[in-house]
């Protein structure tokens, strides 16, 4: 069945809108997925803060040039799907990797982080990645060790200094006569 005109027009302005929102995308291949392991996929990536979408190829790589972004042609061939991160993309890439492994006719292709794009070993590696709130974390934890490092050992310190003068005032203080 042929896709008119003004649905190719309308599909344009829906694929801008999403990447105009988009702080990533990734784009995958789906072939023979069934509707319930694209149920199961859909689901995912809402609960990672994305949206995914199977794709008109056309349509979406003239939606990708129209915002700036440029991707290779042959990863929007045959039957594509692009997950739309709206939050963390880590997230996502990391939610669609474990999907991959349950469902092998799944496949990261590549994706555009930060406007870059990216392949589909640059996106298993990101992955990999802890989730941003973890990355914070860990930052944090490097920046503040070095603090409470100090701050043990000035107390420490302190802890010395008085233990030396609560021993001194004991030696100087007369002893009480037994009765």
């Amino acid at each position: 069945m042929a896709v008119t005109k003004a649905k190719k027009v309308e599909t344009l302005e829906t694929y801008k809108e999403l990447l105009s929102r988009s702080k990533a995308l990734i784009i995958t291949q789906y072939s023979g997925m069934n509707m319930l392991e694209l149920d199961k996929v859909r689901r995912a990536m809402r609960e990672a803060q994305a949206e995914f979408h199977v794709t008109k190829n056309t349509v979406a790589l003239r939606a990708l040039k129209a915002e700036g972004y440029d991707v290779p042609e042959q990863w929007m061939t045959g039957s594509t799907a692009v997950a739309f991160c709206f939050k963390d993309a880590a997230a996502v890439a990391k939610s669609l990797g474990d999907l991959t492994k349950d469902i092998t006719k799944l496949s990261m292709i590549g994706g555009i982080v930060d406007g870059t794009a990216v392949n589909g070993e640059g996106m298993k590696a990101i992955a990999s990645l802890p989730p941003l709130n973890t990355l914070r974390a860990q930052i944090i934890g490097v920046i503040s060790a070095p603090a409470t490092g100090i701050a043990g050992v000035l107390n420490s310190a302190v802890g010395s200094v008085m233990f030396a003068l609560q021993a001194k005032i004991d030696k100087e203080q007369p002893e009480p006569e037994a009765a």
